[in-house]
């Protein structure tokens, strides 16, 4: 156990806790990031096209890498860990952390405040029953894409079979995202799948533009990806496409910020108010475990402001208010 106590522990590296981490070092401020090395970027976000900051076509772990070196750069530090527990209230947090597949860090780390920034568990199609049999699509490259948003122009001109793992709204706004880039659109509609399927969604299907299929995944094929894949049914028939895009549903991973009291919605999202602050003094969260859209920008966005309201918290701790622009206009944010 370390005496040390940090200004802030930031619960998750991905670019939400990597910009908060970055903002609150180059404060000057003690900065400790806690990092499983889980963020759908290191895994399944092949290319990003919309990121301002950054060339086109950069891949996920590669952009996150990069953001992650200038805030170590700035003073931040990074332990690759499991969090398994946090208690404590404002000013000293205690974060937990235990042995496990990923990492072997086994300690306990003390801060004034804490950042969640633990991001979502996205759902993966199964492939004979198993999720882990579709990582080597989603790792490969171009095989497998996920966001309309950052990928869909990847998909210029290419057969696409839109793979269902969450609901059918999801895969329906996959493919119509893509109509203005795909030369063929097919969905896959997986009776696997981690929400289940009725009647009404039938009818979505059967009214909609695409041709779509039913069934459970027992192979999947990708000798060259993004030119010749297919899935093998469990009836045996094959489709064959030029790429997958994953219509996926992700749940906020906010099970440690439930500990200590944060409240969360209904979806699990973690509740703040526009800065990121939670309903527990001295808690903050920032990125995707808040119900927000799922963009690298959002995410940066969400880390740099919540950490520029910590940075003020801490260097004004017995003061009740202080002068901000907000979304209302210019006017009073009060930090309590």
């Amino acid at each position: 156990m370390t005496n040390n106590l940090y200004d802030t522990i930031i619960i998750g590296g991905g670019p939400a806790g990597t910009s908060a981490a970055l903002h609150l070092a180059y404060h000057k401020r003690k900065v400790l990031v806690l990092d499983r090395g889980t963020s759908p970027m290191h895994f399944h976000t092949n290319t990003i096209m919309n990121f301002a900051a950054g060339p086109c076509y950069q891949e996920g772990r590669s952009l996150l890498r990069q953001l992650q070196i200038q805030a170590q750069a700035g003073g931040s530090s990074y332990i690759a860990a499991d969090v398994v527990e946090v208690k404590g209230t404002y000013p000293e947090f205690i974060v937990r952390t235990d042995k496990s597949y990923r990492t072997d860090d086994q300690s306990e780390y003390k801060a004034k405040t804490l950042v969640f920034a633990t991001g979502t568990s996205r759902k993966h199609p199964k492939v004979d029953g198993m999720w882990r049999k579709w990582l080597p699509v989603a790792n490969v490259g171009n095989g497998a894409f996920y966001c309309p948003d950052c990928e869909a122009p990847l998909c210029k001109d290419k057969d696409v079979l839109v793979v269902n793992a969450g609901t059918v709204g999801s895969a329906l706004h996959a493919a119509n995202s893509l109509t203005r880039w795909a030369k063929k659109i097919r969905i896959l509609m997986t009776e696997d799948a981690y929400m289940p399927i009725n009647e009404q969604d039938f009818t979505k299907l059967e009214n909609s533009p695409f041709e779509w299929y039913r069934g459970t995944i027992k192979e999947v094929d990708f000798p060259r990806p993004g030119l010749v894949q297919s899935v093998t049914l469990e009836n045996g028939s094959r489709i064959r496409c030029n790429v997958f895009f994953v219509a996926f549903v992700a749940m906020a991973r906010s099970e440690i910020a439930r500990q200590v009291g944060v409240e969360t919605d209904n979806r699990g999202n973690i509740k703040t108010d526009h800065r990121g602050k939670t309903n527990i003094e001295g808690i903050w969260a920032a990125g995707d475990c808040r119900p927000i859209t799922q963009q690298i920008a959002m995410a940066t966005g969400t880390g740099n402001y919540a950490a520029l309201m910590i940075n003020q918290f801490l260097g004004n701790e017995q003061e009740t208010e202080i002068q901000r622009d907000h979304p209302e206009g210019r006017g009073l944010i009060h930090l309590d």
